[in-house]
């Protein structure tokens, strides 16, 4: 327990170094961006002020539009929080089995194919695969697939979620890599003395080597691409009209709205932090000999 209060203080503490260098970042450029518009010129005492707001999560109001940030940003943290946690799911449930089975039956010629369209899916640019997916489906179904807001005619509420969870999902690397991850950690714990002597008991060799061959590296791995995912929601978010994180972040560049920008920045690195600390708090319950 010791070593997991360490570790958590030190995320925190890493939390909140990165929080402070992020947000100094942004004000710096913003105050360095040629121009004048509201919020320039802002000294030190704004910045700390902003940094308080940051910390009671009472983020204050827009320097353009005037509207209550938290208004603005938490409904497009929400929508993106959907796009990524869903499409981390739907990488999982494609990549997991495809793994378990390639570590079993090896790269022979009933198993190559799903390693092979994992690589594939992973090497598709998220970008194209999104317009390729918009094209099909409108052309073939008569939907336009970008989202609407609830109540709207104008659009099916179903595709406009469902259709960007997928391109993300299947268009991101994680599959090729938690497929190549599991094969080879699953083949490296069958090997193991401890499972050899359970399937020797006549138990089930997937069973024994669960948590070390699959849990383990499949938890390291998902947290560990957060930040990635979130760098594809933002270039999903845009080819689908989707109001998330990414195109508020841009929206916000284009009106230099610093305090919402901030906020992104903020709610981002809290975001990929509290991840890491959650990884490591589920691989202290699951690393054995490590409690």
């Amino acid at each position: 327990m010791t070593r997991f209060l360490k570790l958590f203080i030190k995320e925190l503490l890493s939390m909140f170094l990165l929080i402070i260098g992020v947000t100094a970042l942004l004000f710096l450029l913003f105050n360095l961006m040629p121009g004048s518009f509201p919020g320039k010129g802002l000294g030190g005492a704004e910045y700390l002020k902003l940094l308080r707001r940051l910390f009671t999560f009472q983020f204050g109001t827009s320097i353009v539009s005037g509207r209550d940030i938290n208004t603005i940003v938490f409904p497009a943290f929400r929508n993106t929080l959907i796009l990524t946690i869903g499409s981390i799911f739907l990488s999982i449930l494609i990549s997991v089995p495809i793994g378990i089975f390639s570590a079993y039956r090896g790269f022979e010629s009933y198993s190559w194919p799903f390693v092979i369209f994992s690589y594939i899916m992973s090497s598709i640019p998220v970008f194209y695969l999104g317009y390729l997916v918009i094209y099909a489906v409108s052309r073939y179904t008569g939907y336009l697939p970008i989202y609407y807001p609830y109540g709207s005619e104008r659009g099916n509420p179903l595709i406009s979620y469902v259709l960007p969870v997928l391109v993300l999902g299947f268009g991101n690397e994680s599959i090729s890599e938690i497929v190549r991850l599991i094969a080879n950690e699953l083949k490296r714990v069958m090997n193991t003395d401890y499972v050899v002597a359970s399937k020797a008991r006549g138990e089930s060799v997937l069973r024994s080597s669960i948590n070390e061959g699959i849990l383990i590296p499949l938890i390291s791995i998902i947290f560990s691409k957060i930040p990635f995912l979130i760098g594809g929601a933002v270039i999903v978010e845009h080819v689908f009209n989707w109001p998330g994180m990414g195109r508020l972040a841009f929206q916000s560049t284009l009106n230099r709205d610093l305090p919402v920008l901030i906020v992104i920045a903020f709610l981002a690195v809290l975001c990929v932090r509290s991840g890491m600390l959650l990884k490591e708090l589920i691989l202290y319950y699951f690393r054995p000999g490590e409690k």
